[in-house]
């Protein structure tokens, strides 16, 4: 639109400038047509037959002359020159462009919909933490802790809790840290003592009056020994099944206070514990000990006992009977002569006694 009204303002611009330049020429011959007409006067006044002549001739000469070569060159020069150029051009590039752009912009609407929906769902669930579970469990010692300084080579530590009688040795730190031996031992629950204890005097065959004798038998406290499974009689051939596989199994709460074991066990403390051994004896299990279970039984003998060297060929079905009679006498006289008094003075006394192995 712009354009169209600059072509109209050259084209009033050159009707100007040509009518302007006409009436100049216009101007010039009316003065020429003055000065023509007062030379008329003074001739008519002076000679009246010659202005007729003259005056015609000088008024044509100077006005057509000055008009046509003036104006026809301005007029055709610029106005055909920039009407065919702006007027063809313009029209069309203007008014086809801004109706098709503006249309197809309104299309892009229902793209932005599908897309933000499924993505974050999957990706966040499969990350769990099984790590550091299994890390603080393994770090138990089972060092035992004697109250008295270290002064024997061995140190006898019994938890009721797994049945376990663990024997430790001194080792090269001074500490009894370096475990020999683990036995299977029952007790009488509240009958046994818990404390630490001294080792005293020691029997091969103690007797537990009516209940029979007791194989190798180390005192610790009042009344209450380490021993191993009873006999009918002095006879490692005629043991008591009651008191090994039977009801009053190794390995349970059913002694009248005593630490009761098989023969292999208690003879291997016979044999390395000498008196003054301490023994410590806790509730519970707190430092996790374990031991084997007993070896079944084949006859009427302990299978641990080293002097076991197979079934007898003498029946041992008589052995009860006679066996009572004799040997009372002479089993309680020794025990108590050697047994230290010392030892076991701070320690609760057990319940049972030696009528209760």
């Amino acid at each position: 639109m712009t354009r169209l009204t600059i072509k109209r303002a050259a084209a009033l611009m050159l009707a100007l400038l040509s009518l302007t330049v006409l009436f100049a020429c216009a101007a010039n011959g009316e003065k020429t047509g003055l000065n023509a007409s007062a030379s008329l006067d003074e001739l008519v006044t002076e000679a009246p037959d010659e202005a007729p002549t003259e005056a015609p001739t000088e008024a044509p000469t100077e006005v057509p002359t000055e008009a046509p070569t003036e104006a026809p060159t301005e007029e055709p020069t610029e106005v055909p020159t920039e009407e065919p150029t702006e007027g063809p051009t313009e029209a069309p590039t203007e008014e086809p462009t801004e109706e098709p752009t503006s249309a197809p912009t309104d299309t892009p609407k229902p793209t932005p919909k599908p897309t933000p929906k499924p993505t974050p769902k999957p990706t966040p669930k499969p990350t769990p933490k099984p790590t550091p579970k299994p890390t603080p469990k393994p770090t138990p010692k089972p060092t035992p802790k004697p109250t008295a300084a270290p002064s024997m080579p061995y140190f006898l530590y019994y938890e009721k809790g797994s049945f376990t009688l663990t024997v430790y040795k001194l080792g090269s730190d001074g500490q009894y840290s370096q475990k020999v031996k683990a036995f299977r031992t029952s007790h009488g629950g509240n009958k046994t003592p818990a404390g630490t204890f001294t080792l005293g005097a020691k029997e091969v065959w103690h007797s537990f009056g009516n209940s029979g004798y007791a194989r190798f038998a180390i005192k610790y406290a009042s009344g209450v020994y380490l021993h191993g499974p009873l006999y009918y009689t002095k006879n490692i051939y005629n043991i008591n099944p009651t008191y090994y596989d039977g009801s009053k199994k190794i390995g349970g709460i059913n002694t009248g206070g005593c630490l009761r074991m098989t023969v292999g066990a208690i003879k291997w403390i016979y044999d390395h514990c000498a008196a003054g051994t301490q023994l410590k004896i806790v509730n519970g299990s707190p430092l996790g000990t374990s031991s084997s279970d007993i070896p079944p039984r084949t006859g009427s003998f302990d299978p641990t006992d080293p002097e076991v060297t197979g079934e007898p060929t003498a029946a041992p079905t008589s052995a009860p009977t006679s066996a009572p009679t004799s040997a009372p006498t002479s089993a309680p006289t020794s025990a108590p002569t050697s047994a230290p008094t010392s030892a076991p003075t701070a320690e609760p006394a057990p319940t049972g006694g030696e009528e209760e192995p």
